[in-house]
């Protein structure tokens, strides 16, 4: 006995989702990182700084999982006291 069983569409998969780049809510952590980083480059330590967000890395995750184009770029460290030479600074790419 054979029976043609069909998997329900749980709508997990990313070609679902919402268009990449979607709106975001301004007020959530991932609005005001997004408009942090439309201002100027920031490391995840000066997002955290900055803005009420336990975990920068995490929302910028989130962000790149939605659409956003964001890149990591070396900078020199501006404590010349530090021990690390380099930070890593996010910037936000947007085409038209």
């Amino acid at each position: 006995m054979t029976a043609n069983v069909e998997r329900p569409d749980l709508g997990g998969d990313r070609a679902n989702q919402e268009t990449p780049c979607s709106k975001v809510d301004p007020s959530t952590q991932c609005g005001m990182v997004l408009s942090a980083l439309r201002r100027q480059p920031m490391s995840a330590a000066e997002l955290q700084w900055q803005l009420p967000i336990a975990d920068a890395r995490a929302v910028v995750r989130d962000l790149i999982n939605k659409g956003y184009r964001i890149e990591k770029h070396d900078h020199p460290n501006p404590d010349l006291a530090s021990r690390c030479r380099k930070i890593r600074r996010y910037h936000l790419v947007e085409t038209e």
